[in-house]
């Protein structure tokens, strides 16, 4: 049987300490780039792997960040946790994943059982940051966190994200320019997230500068099976309505979808405006208009932030970091029509199929 592979012959074969190996190979010290370089090349030849176990037990820590989301269904939390995962696997941590499905108890019953797994930080979004068990619960263990997508108010909290309200403000702009004046705000319930609520605060603030009233807000469950239904009934009491913006990307498709069912036209009888920047709203017809933010990137710098903060045996900062966001036009948005009759069906079903059916939207 042959011999495993030491640290001991990697810092033989690189010509230095064991120290040195140690410091290179968990990214724990300084080491200049000959070294470093001369490290990660024995490693490789010899074929060397810690021992994760010894090593743990060593360090008592894990090695291992936990990841807690709504869900995946909605891709910007993928994206998030995707940017997690890059970034822990290069500083060589692992992910341990679960979502909550937009349940405050839920939060608390993953944090419970992840922190009896012993993990050594957590990435997550909640429902609610200024009232939540979930985070107090992480307070009272210490343990480095980091929030994603949330923007937290009063107490502050380490978060990484996008300012919803600025964001969703430019949105009000846009629209304004284009001459829409009767608007509606189509939310996830604000009881579920804390994004609905503040998206549509700043879409308020940015009509209320213009001089125009609220926007009509409908507030729907993450499950808008009904939203055909929903809308019906909104555009038969508000019949003046020429533009909806959605709170998420999923439900200005959901929406979409329900118009044409409707036998709306999009844009010619009705705008719609989407926040999240996904995949799918650019491979619709039309495409979807929407605020682009940088999930995968959020994912990254929150897990830099705990890893950072577990290297250095601290916490992380009570702080937002706010990243950039972009508003991005598409085929979905189109200046506010002078006619309201909705267009010819054959016209219709040639314009408005979409690429993708999106016959649930979890």
């Amino acid at each position: 049987m042959s011999q495993r592979t030491t640290i001991r012959d990697v810092a033989d074969r690189a010509g230095c300490s064991i120290a040195t190996v140690s410091r290179v190979l968990n990214k724990s010290g300084p080491a200049s780039a000959a070294i470093r370089d001369r490290v990660l090349k024995a490693a490789a030849d010899l074929g060397f792997q810690f021992n994760e176990v010894g090593r743990s037990l060593q360090s008592q820590r894990s090695r291992t960040l936990a990841v807690i989301v709504p869900d995946l269904t909605n891709p910007v939390f993928a994206e998030a946790t995707e940017g997690v995962q890059a970034e822990a696997a290069e500083a060589g941590y692992q992910i341990l994943l679960a979502c909550a499905n937009y349940d405050p108890a839920n939060e608390v019953d993953c944090v419970t059982t992840l922190i009896a797994k012993q993990v050594d930080g957590i990435l997550l979004t909640v429902t609610d940051p200024d009232n939540s068990d979930t985070l107090r619960l992480i307070d009272k263990h210490r343990l480095p966190y980091c929030l994603i997508f949330n923007q937290p108010g009063n107490p502050k909290r380490p978060a990484v994200g996008v300012d919803n309200i600025a964001a969703a403000a430019q949105v009000g702009d846009e629209l304004v320019a284009l001459g829409h004046r009767h608007m509606a705000f189509v939310a996830l319930r604000f009881t579920a997230s804390d994004r609905s609520r503040q998206r549509h605060s700043g879409f308020c603030r940015a009509l209320a500068a213009h001089g125009l009233d609220e926007p009509v807000l409908l507030e729907v469950d993450y499950a808008p099976t009904r939203m055909e239904t929903a809308l019906d009934a909104l555009l038969q009491q508000r019949p003046e309505i020429t533009a909806l913006f959605a709170s998420n990307d999923m439900l200005a498709l959901a929406c979409m979808r329900a118009l044409r069912r409707l036998g709306r036209a999009i844009p010619e009888d009705i705008s719609v405006v989407g926040f999240d920047g996904i995949a799918l709203a650019e491979i619709v017809d039309p495409s979807l208009a929407t605020v682009d933010t940088p999930c995968h990137s959020m994912g990254r710098t929150a897990a830099r932030l705990v890893i950072d903060a577990l290297e250095t045996r601290r916490l992380p900062a009570a702080e937002t970091v706010a990243l950039d966001f972009q508003f991005r036009s598409g085929e979905s948005l189109a200046a506010c029509p002078t006619k309201k009759e909705p267009a010819d069906k054959r016209q219709l079903a040639r314009r408005q199929s979409p690429t993708l059916h999106l016959t649930t939207i979890k």
